[in-house]
């Protein structure tokens, strides 16, 4: 397997050519549709004939759709430079007239990220370096992005999410075990003029030993499953374990009010009760948490989900879903989870644990979210639940109620819904709906609902009803997000 070598002087040459050249997100929109940043090896040679000859589509074909093109048409689109820079870092070479690609590079949330060529399933090396996946994304979307001093990101990768931190963060380290992935970010950041991240070899937190960091990310390979084929997907450990190291690990290096998010995955004997495991986990650590579940499967749906590489062989994938499922039964094992561990340090205190549930295909970006959920957790553990009655909210930019009518004119339904992050809609009762609207950050939360219950000539028992309404939902809402504090009233 070929090794890529962390030129960092030739991998800024290659990215200012890049740059230059046009390469970016909106240039293969432009060229390929909405679907071609995302384009897999199957769709490359189908696009690939849907481009025109030019310099932009020349990076196109070479390094997003993994095609060979040209020397020529290569120095045209990247400069001499550029194509020397390409190939002393390894990423290509030359083979008499051609340049063929090694590795590929895609734009990526306003970043330059350089890894593997497209995944051959079961022909992939153990230290395959993948490109953004999904649950990248999912973590990317989860991340508060608060201006820190020191970030980590464990189990790196392709180094998305090291670059992403180094944006708002003094100093990134990123630590792996997978050397290859460490070059590659160690290519990509210099491609994209980044220097304040520093890579470090080795497992998990084992690289920062004793460190704190005001900023914590992972999506280490936490896929729960019996083989230990790729260091990208497969944990190594016993069922669960990797994830519960990365989840019990965090608040060890968390500073006071810093926070962590990372992806796992964890066990459960059934869908009935599918987070206790993961509160074990969280059980005294020092941290608020909120719990997001984004995908859940028996053991046959998990095997197969992540087994789709040999489903054209119907043999080899009926042996591989004996092995998977068999080895989650001797785990006594009826469902797994894949989720987020949003955390932030907090001592002193009781901590809180919400738990919630989110579509990741409706998942957008999430930091204000994030943030305001971590000021409704403080408040609440510190001051109780009552204390809402005394904060004086408003609804967050991205909030809308939408509202259902009968025959009649009548409202018959009433739904509040966020429109960023985790996307959470909520029914409401009528009443609690239109004193919750009222809100605009200069009353409280308690004297809203005393006018509504004037305006309504409620009865005390009524009022009374009222109250304890509001205070439930609005509980619920403030923990998810929906609200800004504004402060709480003496």
């Amino acid at each position: 397997m070929w090794e890529p070598n962390a030129d960092l002087d030739a991998a800024a040459t290659l990215g200012a050519s890049l740059r230059a050249v046009g390469y970016d997100t909106e240039a293969i929109e432009e060229l390929l549709g909405d679907e071609g940043p995302s384009v897999d090896r199957a769709e490359a040679p189908v696009f690939e004939r849907r481009l025109p000859r030019s310099p932009i589509a020349t990076v196109l074909r070479l390094f997003l759709l993994e095609r060979a093109v040209g020397v020529s048409d290569a120095r045209d689109a990247l400069g001499t430079d550029g194509v020397d820079a390409m190939l002393r870092i390894g990423l290509a070479t030359e083979d008499g007239a051609g340049i063929v690609p090694r590795a590929r590079i895609v734009p990526t949330e306003g970043l330059l990220l350089a890894f593997d060529c497209f995944s051959r399933g079961e022909d992939d090396p153990e230290g395959w370096v993948g490109s953004f996946s999904p649950t990248a994304y999912w973590l990317a979307a989860l991340t508060p992005r608060r201006r820190v001093e020191r970030a980590l990101d464990i189990g790196t990768g392709n180094g998305a999410h090291a670059l992403l931190a180094a944006e708002h963060a003094e100093h990134v380290i990123a630590t792996d075990v997978n050397a290859r992935a460490l070059a590659f970010t160690e290519i990509s950041a210099a491609m994209n003029g980044i220097d304040n991240v520093e890579t470090r070899l080795g497992s998990l937190y084992e690289p920062v030993e004793g460190e704190l960091f005001d900023l914590i990310t992972c999506n280490a390979p936490y896929v729960v499953s019996p083989e230990r084929r790729w260091q990208y997907r497969d944990g190594g450990l016993p069922g669960d374990q990797l994830s519960e190291r990365v989840v019990r690990g965090a608040p060890r290096h968390l500073a006071e009010g810093g926070h962590a998010s990372v992806l796992v995955s964890w066990l459960a004997e059934s869908e009935d009760d599918p987070d206790e495991r993961v509160h074990e986990w969280l059980d005294g650590n020092g941290c608020d948490v909120w719990l997001i579940g984004l995908s859940g499967a028996d053991p046959l749906d998990h095997a197969a989900g992540w087994n789709e590489h040999v489903s054209d062989d119907p043999d080899e994938m009926a042996a591989t879903l004996d092995e998977w499922t068999s080895y989650f039964a001797a785990l006594d094992t009826g469902w797994i989870t894949e989720g987020a561990v949003l955390m932030r340090r907090r001592e002193g205190g009781r901590n809180i644990v919400r738990a919630d549930g989110a579509d990741e295909e409706e998942l957008e970006f999430a930091s204000d979210q994030v943030e305001r959920v971590f000021a409704a957790l403080e408040l609440i553990a510190e001051s109780g639940a009552a204390a809402i009655l005394d904060a004086e909210l408003t609804l967050a930019e991205d909030v809308r109620f939408d509202q259902e009518l009968d025959r009649n004119g009548n409202v018959r339904e009433v739904r509040i819904a966020l429109e960023e992050g985790t996307c959470a809609e909520v029914e409401l009762p009528l009443e609690v709906a239109e004193l919750l609207i009222s809100l605009d950050g200069s009353t409280t939360l308690g004297r809203a609902i005393e006018r509504t219950a004037r305006r309504l000539e409620l009865s005390k028992r009524e009022a009374a009803e009222l109250r304890h309404d509001a205070l439930r939902v609005a509980r619920d809402l403030f923990e998810q997000g929906f609200f800004e504090l504004t402060r709480v009233r003496a």
